[in-house]
């Protein structure tokens, strides 16, 4: 793993020597936590590059840039290439190899093979080769886009690097915001994933690009669309299962080359106990980290986890995310948004990068020499991995078809209506009736994954200088489910069949109908959406201080400022608003850092030592309790001369249930904010609620109720908080 920047100029575009030299060193300082092991520069005068090295293989020898034995190509890669030595076999004795690297093969077999040499490559990577005597420059990217790849196009030139950060150090790179990518949402962004930034593309997984004086040509030389239905199997369930059985089991072992320590994160779920149960066997030292929280707690998945790493006898790392401390563990606030912003070179926002990240800071604190991890994700995208889950079950396949897959597609192909015309074209072909479903799915899932799950994971364990490996995005094992009939769908993909079986052959005692639990969501999402609103709370006002000039973007600055107000003051719903209120603050952090120069790196915030603690057995079944309790927002300290009020704009109704029971709702736009059964014994509760604002009662004290209800004051505060931290209730001194 590694990241490298860079530019090719011809003709009167050529910058001075002065000048490239300084914008190399910015570029580089702008990817110094993809390799902090070594800096190395490059600059012919056409070509200028920067590689920066996270040293994995070949600790020694493996310094990049690599040049050929005759000195006209020059190579960096990042990634892994996990066949490389397989590939070196295939070369005579007469061919010599400068390092043991897997990163030079692949300009060995550019130079025998030509293009044709990115069809050998099995990995995760995105690389670079530069051909001094033809003055060309070859871009390319693994099949699933695993690796990133930002190109922009320069006058007579061309600009690329890992991440977008390192590309707006130059001069001449485009700035402006192309809204109307941020206008989709992630689940139509088939393809070109975009960058936000207009002229500023990722060169999509699968394909290549090359430069010379004569202009830029791409072109793909993979495509899932080649695999779909193709059969090898025939309608032979045993034969598919088989064929993955050895196939997942060649990609996990291939994944832990590295000269170095390799971890997991275990999230007790099916997939990452599946690269378990394998790597065990080739690694007994594979360190394994588990977010502790309250839904994964619940759903069993710790309890799994740890089962799993004492049957298998793999060191177990347990990690504390406690909601109620969480936001104080990591110190969150302004400027931990802003890096995460600039970290993930994206105007989207959302918790799950933050958390992830925080799981890899705790890694890499715990274990400073760890600098690969492997990850679960990919496995539920091509083999039915959401066709039941704990938060969406279905019945069986056909209900999932009706009521995910097909809703989804069609969704895709109405909004498609007002989107540029490739996005039309492609959401025609996804529409293709001759097509299955979820043949259409797996299609549209290659994208997506660039455009959201890939895009996350190699941002938040880039900042933490983690090399993430994805062994279920391997693409023979890709290329396999992809291959599957229709016919075989509904009994090898149901609950994620094909995968659970492999699992079960090297793990027995698993329980194979463990539910599907995506992050931190379940049935019961209330501790993130307490997070989410606490994160907003944080950092409104110092948002609102700093860019109170915001005079770029789609927003009124005034309606936003007013809006941020009201949800931190909890009118209507502000689970819902606060999410969406953190995008909109993304967007104008991400809009404010496009127009800077990018020196700020946040290195100070990347150090912040995190605070998230490790369990021990003694502290169990403490856990245990905490995650029994129902999760709270920050309790009021009321005071008898407090005032009570409704949030703005909000509407209560009340329908009796049975046994004495009012069901009382909370409306805010339209939309439920929250609920709650009020017993027959505290109807005084469903009586206060009716005549808040109203009348005399518009001016009661907390000391005013308690003494029209002649309710003890400490129940009656009680219950005064679980009403505000429902929303029902705001308190006015």
């Amino acid at each position: 793993m590694c990241g490298f920047a860079g530019f090719v100029a011809f003709g009167q575009s050529r910058l001075d020597q002065n000048i490239r030299s300084a914008i190399l060193t910015r570029m580089s300082k702008a990817i110094a936590h993809r390799g902090p092991n070594d800096e190395q520069f490059y600059d012919d005068g056409t070509l200028s590059l920067v590689f920066r090295r996270l040293s994995i293989i070949d600790l020694a020898g493996g310094q990049q840039p690599i040049q050929n034995a005759r000195g006209n190509l020059l190579t960096v890669v990042n990634g892994e290439i996990y066949n490389h030595q397989e590939l070196r076999r295939s070369f005579d004795a007469s061919h010599a190899f400068a390092t043991h690297s897997d990163s030079e093969v692949p300009m060995h077999l550019y130079e025998r093979d030509g293009i044709s040499a990115l069809t050998m490559l099995d990995g995760m990577f995105a690389l670079m080769i530069w051909d001094r005597e033809a003055r060309q420059l070859l871009l390319a990217r693994d099949r699933m886009g695993i690796k990133p790849l930002y190109v922009a196009k320069l006058p007579d030139g061309v600009l690329f690097g890992s991440e977008l950060k390192a590309l707006m150090v130059h001069p001449q790179c485009p700035r402006e915001i192309d809204w109307k990518s941020l206008e989709q949402p992630t689940f139509l962004m088939r393809t070109p994933v975009p960058t936000y930034v207009r002229d500023v593309e990722h060169l999509p997984g699968g394909h290549y690009l090359r430069f010379d004086a004569n202009g830029l040509r791409s072109d793909a030389y993979w495509r899932i669309d080649d695999h779909v239905a193709s059969t090898p199997f025939g309608n032979e369930a045993r034969a598919y299962r088989e064929a993955y059985d050895d196939r997942v089991e060649k990609a996990i072992v291939s994944h832990l080359l590295s000269d170095v320590p390799v971890g997991l994160h275990l999230s007790g779920g099916t997939d990452s106990s599946l690269i378990a149960a394998v790597a065990a066997r080739h690694k007994a030292d594979l360190a394994c980290f588990t977010v502790v929280e309250r839904t994964s707690f619940r759903a069993g998945d710790v309890d799994s986890a740890r089962r799993l790493t004492e049957t298998l006898g793999l060191p177990w790392h347990p990690v504390m995310f406690d909601f109620r401390t969480l936001l104080d563990d990591i110190q969150f606030d302004l400027a931990r948004l802003e890096q995460s912003v600039a970290t993930m070179d994206s105007p989207r926002f959302n918790p799950e990068w933050i958390l992830k990240e925080e799981l890899h800071r705790f890694a890499r604190r715990e274990h400073p020499q760890l600098k690969v991890v492997l990850l679960g994700q990919g496995a539920d995208e091509f083999a039915g991995g959401y066709s039941h889950r704990i938060d969406r079950p279905s019945a069986n396949w056909a209900q999932y078809l009706d009521e995910e897959v097909r809703s989804g597609l069609r969704r895709f192909a109405a909004v498609a209506a007002g989107m540029p015309d490739r996005f039309s074209a492609l959401a025609r072909s996804t529409s293709n009736s001759s097509t299955d479903p979820y043949h259409q799915f797996m299609q549209l899932q290659i994208h997506q994954l660039q455009c959201y799950n890939l895009w996350h994971e190699d941002r938040t364990s880039m900042a933490q200088s983690l090399e993430a490996r994805v062994p279920f995005l391997d693409h023979h094992l890709v290329e396999l489910l992809a291959s599957v009939p229709a016919s075989l769908h509904p009994e090898l993909f149901w609950n994620k069949s094909i995968v659970r079986d492999a699992l079960s052959r090297r793990l027995p005692t698993y329980d194979r109908n463990h539910p599907k639990v995506p992050f931190v969501s379940t049935d019961d999402q209330r501790s993130i959406q307490i997070v989410v609103y606490e994160m907003l709370r944080r950092v409104a006002e110092p948002f609102i201080e700093k860019y109170l000039d915001i005079d770029d973007g789609p927003f009124d600055a005034n309606a936003l400022i007013s809006q941020l107000r009201r949800t931190v003051a909890r009118s209507g719903s502000f689970y819902d608003d606060s999410w969406r209120l953190l995008e909109c603050i993304a967007v104008v952090i991400f809009v404010r850092q496009c127009q800077i120069d990018f020196d700020e790196n946040f290195s100070a915030v990347r150090g912040r030592t995190s605070q998230l603690t490790e369990l021990g057995d003694l502290l169990w079944d403490d856990v245990r309790q905490l995650y029994s309790a129902e999760p709270v927002l920050a309790s009021h300290a009321w005071r008898r001369d407090d005032r009570l009020r409704l949030p703005a704009e909000a509407e209560i109704l009340f329908a009796p249930e049975e046994g004495g029971v009012q069901r009382v709702v909370l409306l805010g736009a339209g939309a439920t904010v929250a609920a709650i059964n009020v017993p027959e014994s505290h109807q005084w509760v469903t009586q206060m609620l009716r005549n808040l604002g109203r009348g005399v009662a518009a001016e009661f004290k907390v000391s005013d109720w308690i003494e029209e209800f002649d309710v003890p004051e400490q129940p009656f505060i009680q219950i005064l908080n679980m009403l505000y931290q429902a929303g029902f209730i705001i308190p006015e001194g």
